[in-house]
């Protein structure tokens, strides 16, 4: 209706304009005429006619062509105008349109951002509780564990090993799996502050004791096999790191290689430094290596290897270790070395890295 309703308006204009060209236009042209050129008005009138001679004049029989053209040309006007208000009319309806559509869709944003800020904070809330369930858990498990512990070495020193073997035996187990869960507890307790706030007080850590304090850490199941260190360690400069983050992955890394490898197996802890000013860490075996498949789920939270002969992993491991890498800002990757064996491998800056290093 908008679009007929202008155009009866438009042409409405146009007759309007054809009147006015003829009716006042011509006439006030004559007038016009007769005071710019005196020699006009003998034409139009004699001493006797009126001073509005020329007015009448206009409407003479033989002044209808000119009064038609100035009709023509109001009505032109007119319909120019017309034509020029009609298009503003639908540009303003359109942009009224677009307003409507736009303050719509403002109010749908609105309702989404106040549903996503009660969905964050509700969020919020269910990650304290976790991190607090979890700080609670690993506080509760690490007091278990060491009375565990505690009364595991207890009956050992009161037993000899040649009286009693499978007693001595099964004590020892019972040791080394709680051993083992102290290590995994603190993955957890780890991971979950590492996700929670990755900023850590670097300081800088020589790396040869360090690796050599790992290679013989307590928590290693050296009965499956022996840890040594590379030949490239001693020549290798100090780092910014959290020393013990940076040993509990070397050690997470070299007891992996031992649990998900036969008894026997033989890895190595290395370092060197590289051209662009970071230390590359190495943990190497010569075990059975990794399926497709495995690599495939390396580093994800609770994935495990089908090469384990440790079926009690909780695949914590690998994922502690990729966080706690990168927040040092280095990286952590995997590699195969042949038919054999694993190799994983991570950086670690030389120097802690400002904001205009980036």
């Amino acid at each position: 209706m908008q679009p007929r309703r202008y155009g009866l308006r438009t042409a409405l204009y146009g007759v309007l304009g054809l009147v006015f060209g003829v009716a006042v236009l011509h006439p006030v042209s004559m007038l016009i005429f007769r005071w710019l050129d005196p020699r006009l008005s003998g034409s139009m009138t004699t001493h006797s006619e009126s001073f509005l001679a020329p007015f009448l004049h206009a409407f003479r029989p033989d002044m209808a062509p000119m009064g038609l053209v100035f009709g023509l040309f109001s009505a032109a006007i007119a319909v120019i105008d017309g034509i020029y208000r009609l298009r503003l009319a639908q540009q303003r309806d359109r942009l009224a349109a677009q307003l409507l559509v736009n303050r719509r869709y403002r109010n749908q944003v609105l309702q989404q951002a106040s549903l996503l800020r009660r969905q964050n904070e509700r969020l919020s809330a269910i990650e304290e509780a976790n991190r607090r369930h979890t700080r609670f858990m690993v506080h509760d498990f690490k007091g278990h564990l060491q009375i565990i512990k505690g009364f595991s070495e207890l009956l050992l020193s009161k037993l000899r090993p040649d009286e009693e073997p499978a007693t001595t035996a099964a004590l020892r187990r019972i040791r080394q799996q709680a051993d083992k869960m102290s290590g995994a507890v603190m993955d957890l307790l780890e991971f979950s502050r590492l996700r929670e706030s990755p900023q850590l007080e670097l300081r800088l850590v020589d790396v040869e004791p360090l690796i050599r304090e790992s290679a013989a850490d307590g928590c290693l199941p050296t009965h499956l096999g022996s840890v040594e260190v590379g030949p490239t360690t001693a020549n290798c400069p100090g780092v910014m790191a959290d020393p013990f983050l940076l040993r509990r992955v070397l050690v997470n890394l070299a007891a992996n290689a031992l649990k998900h490898n036969q008894p026997g197996t033989h890895v190595v802890l290395d370092a060197e430094a590289t051209p662009q000013g970071d230390v590359v860490f190495s943990c190497a075996d010569d075990g059975q290596g990794l399926s497709a498949e495995v690599k495939e789920r390396l580093f994800r939270e609770f994935a495990s290897g089908d090469r384990s002969v440790d079926h009690d992993s909780t695949g914590l491991g690998l994922a502690f270790c990729k966080t706690a890498v990168e927040a040092h800002g280095g990286r952590i990757w995997y590699e195969s070395p042949g038919d054999r064996g694993a190799r994983f491998l991570f950086t670690i800056p030389c120097k802690r890295k400002e904001p205009h290093d980036v």
